[in-house]
């Protein structure tokens, strides 16, 4: 029994060595990769600065739900808050953050598409009307996401004419969210001349998509519709949809 049980032991460790000579050999083929392509990118490689543009905005920060601490709960209280549990936290590679800068200033001296839309969605939060700027530029390249969000910035900063285009370009691109929001465009005269036939068609769209607030406002609009209903419970939606398109 004592040799079975060393025996295992010794397994064992041989098992914890390899993980994390592997956790190890992986983090240095990362490395390496990383440097291989700071080297391609340094010499004129757009894909490897493509590359270096979408790791570095991956992973520059990131965010985790952790449990709030007891002093944290106690401030909560104090300002009316009773029943916080947890908060979100951003987590941010300084490292990564520098790199991502380099590398987005490199790009955007070239104008390169990629580059104006990670440009565009960094500022997308703080400063509508700047990111539409960059954003504006990825998408008339053909850039779906860039499309829809620059869409959207507009119809926020009410550029009714340049909100119609943006989310035109990102229906036709296959957005599922795109047909919502230009079926509000329709459905409002925004951008373009009212037509409810056109905010039906372009909800319709995003509904069969999925994409949840248009299967809530095509359950409002064709009660009777099973299809509709059979994915609002597929989709277990448990918020409330507001009307957009009117009788």
């Amino acid at each position: 029994m004592r040799k079975i049980s060393i025996a295992a032991i010794i397994v064992s460790l041989i098992t914890t060595v390899a993980v994390y000579a592997q956790t190890s050999l992986n983090k240095t083929d990362d490395e390496v990769q990383i440097s291989r392509w700071e080297a391609s990118a340094e010499h004129g490689d757009t894909a490897a600065m493509h590359r270096l543009m979408e790791f570095y905005n991956e992973n520059a920060r990131y965010c985790i739900e952790r449990e709030l601490t007891e002093k944290e709960k106690e401030h909560y209280r104090r300002i009316g808050i009773e029943n916080a549990t947890d908060t979100i936290e951003v987590i941010t590679n300084e490292d990564y953050v520098e790199r991502l800068d380099y590398w987005l200033n490199k790009g955007l001296a070239k104008h390169d598409p990629l580059a104006y839309f990670i440009k565009g969605m960094e500022l997308y939060f703080e400063d509508e009307a700047q990111a539409i700027s960059y954003l504006s530029k990825a998408a008339d390249t053909g850039n779906a996401q860039a499309a829809l969000f620059c869409g959207s910035a507009c119809l926020n900063q009410r550029r009714g004419d340049e909100a119609f285009k943006y989310l035109s370009l990102a229906y036709e691109l296959g957005v599922p969210s795109a047909g919502w929001h230009l079926a509000m465009c329709y459905a409002a005269g925004i951008g373009t001349e009212p037509d409810r036939d056109k905010a039906i068609e372009a909800m319709r769209h995003a509904a069969t998509m999925d994409y949840p607030e248009a299967v809530l406002e095509m359950c409002r609009i064709e009660p009777d519709n099973k299809i509709w209903q059979h994915k609002a419970d597929s989709l277990d939606i448990q918020f409330s949809d507001f009307p957009i398109i009117s009788e």
